[in-house]
């Protein structure tokens, strides 16, 4: 090759170096950088930049409702991440047109983590409710990131699943970790499997983010379901009914069994691990929804929409029957040789408002989150004794 072509070839391997450079440049979170101002005020907009889910900026209505952000010089929003403190509004982001706005992007959805893609060339904007959406708009934290491949770290919320190999029933947000232990990081992420987690008790909205935060870290990417019972507590199960409805809670269990058909359910101890009353009321409740769920009879509206469904297992937390010890100390692929065990210590340690509690994440002892039983099975018995799709898929 002459010097002409060697020169031309390495300007050619310098420009797709710059290309695939450019290509796999990784967005970075610029809201710091960014100038956020509202006609509310500069204290309330503190608010969605503080790190903390335990305040948020509460809004106004009509054009005071409008968060003005700008970007510093050179850079460009690749897309925001609005972390919600209560349902969220439907909202609208809007860039300068002319002597008025045009909108460029919007979003209507119930998840509390969203995150909005906007088109190129955005270095300033606003967001503000649709016109006719209800309420206001309570933004617990606010994110700018500039253009690049977003990383691992920020939610993007798929759907919940319409059919889960498994459905994980937490009664509080913490609960799927600290008595669950490694059960969803391991078959999440490391057997590919469809995990859905739902929980009873919703409690306050900082607990609801840093759930999602917990179930993100663990491999989690669809949607978990948040239920609508009140945080209460009694040591008496029966204390916990009569407030909640026993009932209303026999359906919302059963409505979870049928909506996702999953082949292996995982609930709490009978005795409400450390005696909690609600705990000890979801037990019952999931216990009873497996002769409920299949029966064409009970709640037959229901049944006529999403079917009856059958389980093939159920297992909970402690139960003296037909025991299994899952081992959550073994190196994981999927987490990089971190162990199921070390993910679910990660992932509550994300519950940020729990930490100054007396409650850990422990394979040993009185709360042994690797021991499980099983209380019903209509695929026979577990030998093996190592996993909870045991004979499921034979």
């Amino acid at each position: 090759m002459n010097k002409r072509g060697i020169g031309w070839a390495l300007l050619m391997a310098v420009l797709l170096l710059g290309i695939a450079g450019a290509i796999a440049e990784e967005a970075t979170d610029i809201t710091k950088e960014c100038k956020i101002t509202t006609k509310i005020g500069s204290k309330e907009i503190k608010r969605i930049s503080d790190s903390k889910y335990s305040s948020w900026f509460s809004s106004g209505t009509g054009l005071k409702a409008a968060i003005n952000i700008e970007l510093p010089e050179g850079k460009e929003a690749g897309g925001i991440v609005i972390k919600w403190a209560n349902a969220s509004p439907a909202i609208r982001v809007q860039v300068k047109d002319g002597d008025g706005y045009k909108t460029v992007a919007t979003s209507n959805t119930d998840y509390l983590s969203d995150y909005i893609e906007l088109p190129e060339s955005i270095t300033a904007f606003r967001i503000l409710q649709e016109e006719k959406a209800p309420g206001r708009m309570y933004i617990a934290e606010l994110q700018v990131f500039s253009r690049g491949e977003l990383p691992e770290s920020v939610q993007r919320w798929e759907n919940p699943w319409s059919k889960a190999d498994m459905l994980v029933i937490s009664t509080h947000p913490d609960d799927e970790l600290i008595f669950f232990g490694g059960t969803i990081p391991y078959y999440t992420k490391e057997m590919e499997m469809a995990v859905q987690v739902a929980y009873v008790v919703p409690a306050t909205p900082e607990r609801r983010l840093e759930l999602l935060d917990g179930l993100w870290h663990c491999g989690v990417r669809h949607y978990p379901v948040v239920g609508n019972f009140a945080d209460k507590f009694s040591t008496k199960m029966a204390d916990i009914q009569k407030a909640w409805g026993k009932n209303r809670l026999d359906r919302f269990i059963v409505a979870l069994y049928r909506e996702f058909q999953p082949e292996v359910v995982i609930a709490q101890d009978v005795k409400g691990e450390y005696g909690h009353g609600a705990h000890k009321a979801v037990s019952d409740a999931a216990q009873r929804a497996v002769k409920l769920a299949a029966d064409p009879k009970y709640e037959k509206k229901t049944a006529k929409q999403t079917g009856t469904w059958q389980v093939k297992k159920l297992y909970l937390h402690l139960y003296k029957e037909g025991q299994i010890r899952m081992d959550w100390r073994i190196p994981l692929d999927a987490f990089s040789g971190k162990t199921a065990f070390d993910i679910a210590e990660e992932a509550f340690l994300l519950h940020r408002s729990q930490q100054k509690g007396d409650y850990f994440v422990q394979d040993f002892g009185p709360y042994d989150n690797a021991l499980f039983g099983l209380y019903y099975t209509n695929v026979g018995a577990d030998t093996k004794k190592d996993d909870f799709f045991e004979n499921v898929f034979d």
